[in-house]
């Protein structure tokens, strides 16, 4: 399903030449350090794999930049998330109706997202909500859309942006979320399953995104701002 949502927001790839194919398979049996490789363990973890599981790994491989990514992430642990302790003093989440001061009643979060301590990255999802003649739409009424319109959508919170926060800043170049820029060219995903309260009372949502410096950055948006086609929703779908 994940690839069914991201391969619209792919980019056009120049085909492999015949030539490039011959050149990455002389240099694997020239340029290799052979002698330092256990043939025990080769002919047990590589050479005894199918040959569809070694074209699946060696394709992720030549994807991921002649990189391996380390731990080969499948999935990701979702860690608590506090906004006070994350954006500072006076940051909360938001309670209550829109037109409330958002301090009082239902926290506006999808409890879905609470309950997932651990999500695979094939289970991930990007929805925009724009319909086929709009550009954008205003963040509340995108939120509409999602609740409403897309209920099986499992909103993605802070407990899911934490994760993968934290997951970059320990991985970097190996993280999850460069994984998801090699692979898919998602450069950008926020996460509407948490509605947060700034201090001075507005409604925001907090996002990642990767800068033109190749560096990946944290920030949150106001409701009240518009969002386009390069701004998807980070969630999954209910299994329910």
């Amino acid at each position: 399903m994940v690839k069914a949502q991201i391969q619209k927001r792919r980019i056009a790839m120049k085909t492999v030449s015949r030539g490039q194919a011959l050149e990455v398979a002389a240099r694997v049996g020239t340029q290799v350090s052979w002698d330092e490789i256990d043939g025990d363990r080769l002919q047990k973890n590589v050479i005894n794999l199918s040959p569809e599981e070694f074209g699946k790994r060696f394709t992720a491989f030549l994807k991921n930049g002649g990189r391996f990514i380390i731990g080969d992430p499948k999935s990701v642990l979702t860690q608590s998330f506090n906004p006070a302790e994350f954006l500072g003093k006076g940051w909360a989440t938001w309670k209550g109706p829109i037109d409330g001061d958002g301090l009082t009643g239902e926290e506006d979060i999808d409890p879905r997202s609470l309950a997932l301590s651990e999500i695979e990255l094939a289970r991930f999802v990007f929805e925009t909500c724009l319909r086929a003649d709009e550009k954008s739409i205003k963040g509340e009424e995108k939120l509409r859309r999602l609740k409403e319109e897309k209920p099986d959508f499992i909103r993605f919170g802070g407990n899911v942006f934490l994760a993968l926060w934290l997951d970059y800043q320990a991985n970097k170049e190996n993280s999850i979320l460069e994984w998801f820029y090699r692979n898919f060219k998602i450069s950008y995903l926020d996460f509407f399953g948490q509605i947060l309260r700034y201090p001075g009372g507005d409604r925001d949502v907090l996002c990642l995104y990767r800068y033109d410096d190749g560096e990946w950055h944290w920030r949150y948006y106001w409701l009240g701002i518009a969002w386009n086609a390069d701004g998807p929703s980070a969630g999954c779908a209910s299994q329910s």
